[in-house]
């Protein structure tokens, strides 16, 4: 009370210059610089959340894609082992069958039939895990361009990020 009763005009005088054109003026430009800046961060700010966000779907594809192809190799790996132990399993059986009946002439034969029919399936079971790779690398590039237009398109769409994923199959 008593800062009233010495200075009664103080108050007027914040009063006055808050009314002025000049501090309006002054307001409004340094308030339109702030949103201007606002927004040019916020822009920067999407974009490298975005960018971030693809390259970590990317990361997540060519995880998949890497557990795929190394599942296949796997598949080929066991297929040959699974037929070297099939034709090692023959000559042992022909083996046998030689020292009961001795006839060497036809077994040598039959082995070499069979053997030339393990060694055939070799060939074809590479074939089949080449395409199977492939396969896996198209899908890997089909998922790259995907993941980019995603990214162009959440780029310049404002308010797009993040993109709309479903967290449940359900909904």
């Amino acid at each position: 009370k008593t800062n009233e009763k010495r200075n009664p005009n103080m108050g007027q005088a914040k009063q006055a210059k808050n009314d002025s054109p000049l501090h309006e003026q002054c307001t409004t430009i340094l308030s339109s610089n702030q949103n201007e800046n606002f927004v040019e961060i916020e822009k920067e700010k999407t974009i490298a959340l975005i960018n971030a966000w693809e390259e970590n779907e990317k990361a997540k594809a060519q995880t998949k894609a890497y557990k795929e192809l190394c599942s296949i190799e796997a598949w080929e790996n066991n297929m040959k082992t699974s037929l070297e132990l099939d034709l090692k399993k023959m000559e042992l059986a022909f083996m046998m069958k030689n020292k009961i009946i001795r006839n060497y002439e036809n077994s040598e034969v039959e082995q070499a039939e069979y053997s030339k029919r393990f060694k055939k399936k070799i060939p074809e079971i590479e074939k089949i895990a080449e395409a199977k790779r492939e396969k896996i690398e198209k899908l890997k590039e089909q998922k790259s361009i995907n993941l980019k237009k995603m990214s162009e398109k959440l780029s310049a769409t404002p308010n797009a990020y993040p993109p709309k994923t479903k967290t449940c199959g359900c909904f």
